[in-house]
């Protein structure tokens, strides 16, 4: 008898341990020539990179999973389709962020504007959320992706992103959804003002950028703008001077104000690339 009531214990220490709660670390990639779709029907789903959008960043984080997409599915980072970003980053919220689980959600660049788009549309009941993290978040859209859908079309070349660059254009992604809506959720955002490309692409990106995306998007700002500043730190608005008048003898000030849910809280500097921001995950 005493025998029975040890296995009895056992079993039900076993039993809670197998419903221990689990702080899933979500990270949902950017624009890609691959498809990185993967099954996320179970917690034991995702756990590998699947085709290596994030080249080893992500490191020291227990119980990661990965949220891959396609991002030629109809929709581009709007997509329900299967394999379909929102699609995909819905499954992996109903799958790791509910129960006793709770998730933290890192994206980077485009799956900034995925993960955006997702809160600013929908509500989810029963998910347990603590922390939203748009890594160089696309949001706010990139000139880049201007020119694949619009001159090199004219061009009569194919778009080198399809439906991913027709969503993440400045068009595309400002308009697909109300920005200042996340349904009471806060969007953090980092950024840096580097680049990986020697500033080449510097020239199509209108003021301050990180080589993909200007600071109009990388600070939050609630429309397209030539902003020539650093993004500062919170959901503040932004300042700049510069000199105008007669013979440009007076100094004036133009303000660049954001978006409500979103707030920065790293910027970069020169060093740090659009790349680069795959290592944000940390930063607080």
């Amino acid at each position: 008898m005493r025998k029975l009531g040890f296995i009895t214990l056992a079993a039900l220490l076993f039993a809670a341990h197998g419903v221990e709660a689990v702080n899933y670390r979500l990270f949902v990639h950017g624009r890609s020539g691959k498809s990185h779709c993967q099954s996320l029907a179970t917690v034991n789903d995702g756990r590998s990179d699947h085709n290596n959008y994030w080249g080893g960043a992500v490191t020291g984080l227990s119980d990661v999973r990965y949220v891959g997409f396609d991002g030629t599915k109809s929709g581009g980072a709007y997509s329900w389709s299967s394999c379909g970003a929102q699609k995909q980053l819905h499954d992996a919220i109903r799958v790791f962020c509910t129960g006793s689980n709770t998730c933290e959600i890192y994206t980077h660049s485009t799956g900034g504007l995925v993960a955006a788009a997702y809160f600013g549309q929908n509500n989810p009941s029963g998910v347990n959320i603590s922390r939203i993290q748009l890594l160089a978040n696309a949001s706010g859209g990139s000139e880049l992706a201007d020119i694949s859908t619009t001159y090199l079309g004219w061009l009569g070349f194919d778009t080198l992103g399809g439906e991913l660059d027709q969503s993440v254009s400045t068009r595309g992604a400002r308009l697909g959804f109300n920005h200042n809506n996340s349904n009471g959720r806060t969007l953090y955002t980092t950024s840096g003002e580097g680049s990986d490309y020697l500033k080449l692409t510097s020239p199509f990106l209108p003021g301050r950028d990180d080589g993909v995306l200007a600071n109009h998007s990388l600070c939050n700002i609630n429309q397209v703008a030539d902003v020539d500043t650093s993004c500062t730190r919170g959901n503040g608005r932004l300042s700049e001077t510069y000199r105008c008048g007669f013979l440009w003898l007076k100094t004036c000030t133009k303000y660049h104000y954001r978006w409500t849910p979103y707030y920065t809280v790293y910027q970069g500097g020169g060093s740090h690339s659009h790349s680069d921001a795959k290592k944000d995950y940390g930063r607080r």
